[in-house]
């Protein structure tokens, strides 16, 4: 089966490589004392500025490009990880992979829909924040795993 999507072997090995970092950074960054990790300020256009005003393209100043950084970081390692060629990728590790993008996609969803009937406020924002990753992370974890279980029955 022709995969023209699927990236070099290699890829892999380089997303895992930034992932860890980047994940243990996001979540210190996300939950822990932000101050700390500081790499530059910068000033943008943005969109909407604020959580409560409604201004449409305003200038704006960041203090750091921290968040930038980690959510570029952790999507480009998680789309390495996933989509990666395997050393022997054949048809049936591609309907592995199809399985598990699409059933990532349905359980991100059905969590997408929990999530925006029982939290509110703030922390829905927080919430929405770690969605961003929700569908990558869940299709590697299914990924990783179906795999995991398909050659520990081939060789047997």
């Amino acid at each position: 089966m022709k995969t023209n999507y699927l990236l070099p072997t290699v890829f892999s090995k380089i997303g895992w490589f930034l992932f860890v970092p980047s994940l243990i950074l996001g979540i210190y960054y996300l939950f822990g004392n932000d101050a700390v990790i500081n790499i530059g300020g910068s000033s943008a256009i943005a969109l909407f500025d604020g959580i409560t005003e409604t201004e449409v393209l305003s200038t704006t100043y960041n203090d750091s490009w921290t968040d930038e950084i980690l959510i570029i970081t952790t999507t480009l390692s998680m789309l390495f990880i996933g989509f990666s060629r395997e050393k022997e990728e054949d048809e049936c590790i591609a309907n592995i992979r199809m399985n598990s993008l699409v059933w990532s996609i349905m359980v991100s969803s059905m969590v997408l829909i929990a999530a925006t009937l029982l939290i509110f406020g703030v922390p829905y924002l927080t919430f929405m924040t770690i969605y961003m990753f929700c569908v990558l992370l869940l299709f590697i974890i299914k990924y990783k795993f179906a795999l995991y279980m398909f050659r520990k029955d081939n060789v047997a």
